[in-house]
């Protein structure tokens, strides 16, 4: 919310007035009386200084709509705000919508049929008013209404006039399409006879504020069109308010039209495409290196058998990864379905599952580097359970590289998962689906085509030591994954982690060890063992705990932080980002954090937030969703004036520096 209001605990004495600088707001009622089983308008009006406005529900480029909370005797409900009809507010170059001088927002108050008269009614209003400069209001107004048949009070020929301004069912026949990154609105009418006509849209996402609506009048029909907005956020809906203009005067009419989009189908397999590429270049991303080093051992170890062997590995773990993705699009789409605000590698936000997947980790490393486990369990994720089908270890191994993989957003995922997560169930899927098949395809290539392995040296005792060097990268993926529990919770619950991964490795050497014949020393090897595993697993923290800041308050995103900048023209960088995404770590390391970056921002007056998404943040999460992503990274610079320009998702020096400079 662009402003946040006080809450107070109970209203002072009734005043229908409130005057705060600049405005003035008055509540009133078309009646002083009212009946159980009845309702009235009230009204909260704006009285506004000269060449001052405020804003209408959607406004426009800059701005917020007034906010009105009603506190409310038993049996008494209120509606949502009635808008009536906005205006056009230009502020160059940009374009609000909005109200001058005056205006009546309307509220339907109703009774139950049991009531004690009179009753008070408590409004709680926060608006903001502005010219050159914008200014934030709250205040409180109240009025009693006493028991009787409705009687015009000295407000209801205003009221009324405003009554009439809310805007009136449209006509019948008319429909919408988009085509070419337009809107196209067309009606059949008996006589058209309005001069002008302009679409105010509802939505935030849905038009171009600033492009001009253009006109076109026949005898019996009028088609307008509307420029479609630039975000990549994808609305159902054509929804708004439409202004006709004609001598008689001024009218508002409501439209709510199915988008009826004629490209649908070759977005959605344009979608497809960029999510399939993604999964491609998933799989050479940082953070799934590990995971490549384990298949690269199953394809070594398949180099010489037969090509239906390494098929099945190859379809296994294909099926494993594929049913994992799709597994993570249910989660997704339940999560939202039920509220909640979350995207790709939402799972790494919660300490839980950073400290386990930093013990699978921790243990991967050492089975490389051990003898616990040999022959054909090597570097397979069914050695830690001991599976013997061969088949059953390579489906899990293709769950455990989706679920290192989860951190990552490769080129062409961000758009393609958060169209994924804003369309119906189905084309979700289809999307998740496609990110799989991606992800999954090279290796399975390699499974039925065995000859493109024939790079790869003949088994022999090499394989032992490429086998240890290879928990390295596991270790390494320890540490990272440490380093991204600290940014979640205080240095004493790291230590308890990091004591929790030496149990575990204590426990592991232990059952290595356990190779003797006498049976009571065995039981006693494996019972530690066990109880070393079970403590290990009791300290993982699962929540978070205070951690210290380390950025300033101007540095640290919020949406209040956010348009004061705005609002003093002043240039803006938004990094969002988070520990457990790597593609944002690289991306900080070899173009934002660069010194040659840090001095154009200094030298060009760039302010830079940043957005941390480590832990769950609805906030943050609800940007992304603004402009259509699900995950991090994003990156938005804002101009002085003017919409945000969104950056790519891989970064370098130079890209970065051109788009600083370009915004000057």
């Amino acid at each position: 919310m662009f402003y946040f209001f006080l809450c107070y605990g109970s209203f002072l004495a009734a005043e229908a007035e409130y005057t705060a600088s600049n405005s003035k707001i008055i509540l009133v009622s078309e009646s002083t009386t009212l009946q159980p089983k009845d309702s009235l308008y009230l009204g909260i009006k704006f009285e506004l200084e000269k060449d001052w406005h405020t804003y209408w529900e959607n406004p426009g480029d800059a701005g917020e709509g007034a906010v009105i909370k009603w506190s409310l005797p038993k049996g008494v409900s209120s509606s949502e705000i009635l808008w009536p009809g906005p205006e056009r507010i230009p502020v160059d170059p940009l374009m609000t919508f909005g109200y001058n001088n005056e205006v009546i927002l309307l509220t339907k108050i109703s009774t139950s049929d049991k009531i004690d008269f009179p009753i008070e009614l408590n409004a709680q209003v926060s608006w903001f008013t502005c010219k050159d400069i914008c200014i934030p209001q709250d205040g409180n107004v109240s009025i009693v209404i006493n028991e009787g048949e409705l009687t015009k009070s000295n407000d209801y020929a205003e009221i009324k006039q405003y009554v009439d301004k809310l805007p009136k069912e449209f006509l019948e026949n008319y429909k919408v399409e988009k085509l070419d990154e337009k809107y196209f609105l067309q009606s059949t009418l008996e006589k058209n006879n309005f001069d002008s006509i302009y679409f105010f849209p509802r939505e935030y996402g849905l038009t171009d504020y600033v492009e001009n609506q253009i006109y076109e009048k026949n005898e019996n029909s009028f088609s307008l069109e509307v420029k479609a907005s630039k975000t990549e956020i994808k609305l159902p809906n054509f929804d708004g308010v439409i202004q006709a203009i004609n001598s008689e005067g001024t009218f508002f009419f409501d439209v709510n039209f199915p988008l009826n989009i004629q490209n649908e189908d070759k977005n959605l397999f344009l979608l497809l495409v960029f999510a399939f590429l993604g999964g491609l270049i998933l799989n050479i991303m940082p953070c799934v290196f590990p995971i490549l080093s384990i298949k690269v051992l199953r394809f070594i170890q398949y180099s010489e058998d037969s090509s239906v062997e390494t098929y099945k590995f190859g379809l296994s773990y294909s099926l494993g990864v594929i049913l994992s993705f799709l597994l993570i699009a249910l989660i997704l789409i339940g999560l939202k379905s039920s509220g909640e605000v979350i995207g790709w590698g939402f799972q790494l936000q919660y300490p839980l599952v950073i400290s386990i997947l930093f013990y699978l980790f921790i243990a991967l490393g050492f089975l490389f580097m051990s003898n616990l486990v040999i022959g054909s369990q090597l570097g397979n994720l069914n050695s830690l359970v001991k599976v013997k089908n061969e088949s059953f270890e390579s489906f899990l191994t293709g769950i455990l590289a989706v679920v290192v993989a989860s951190p990552c957003t490769a080129p062409f995922m961000g758009s393609a998962i958060g169209f994924a997560l804003l369309q119906p169930s189905f084309n979700s899927i289809l999307i998740f689906l496609s990110l799989g098949i991606g992800f999954a395809l090279p290796y399975f290539i390699l499974s039925i085509k065995p000859t493109l392995l024939s790079f790869l040296p003949r088994p022999g005792p090499w394989m032992e030591t490429f086998k240890q060097f290879m928990a390295f990268p596991m270790w390494a993926s320890a540490l990272w994954l440490l380093w991204v529990l600290s940014g979640q919770v205080d240095s004493d619950t790291v230590i308890l982690v990091l004591i929790g991964g030496l149990a575990l490795s204590l426990s592991l050497w232990l059952l290595e060890k356990n190779t003797t014949e006498i049976k009571l020393v065995k039981w006693i090897l494996r019972g530690t063992a066990i109880v070393l595993i079970g403590f290990s697993i009791y300290i993982i923290p699962t929540s978070y705990s205070t951690k210290e800041e380390i950025f300033t308050k101007d540095e640290i995103y919020s949406e209040q932080r956010l348009r004061e900048l705005r609002n003093s023209n002043q240039i803006v960088f938004l990094n969002f980002t988070a520990d457990w995404c790597i593609t944002c770590k690289v991306n900080e390391r070899v173009a934002l954090k660069t010194q040659k970056v840090q001095k154009i921002l200094e030298s060009e007056s760039i302010n830079y937030l940043e957005a941390d998404w480590t832990r769950k943040d609805e906030m943050i999460a609800s940007k992304l969703e603004e402009f259509g992503r699900s995950g991090v990274p994003l990156y938005l610079l804002y101009p002085s004036k003017g919409k945000p320009i969104i950056l790519p998702e891989i970064l370098t020096e130079d890209i970065l520096i051109k788009y600083l400079l370009e915004v000057r």
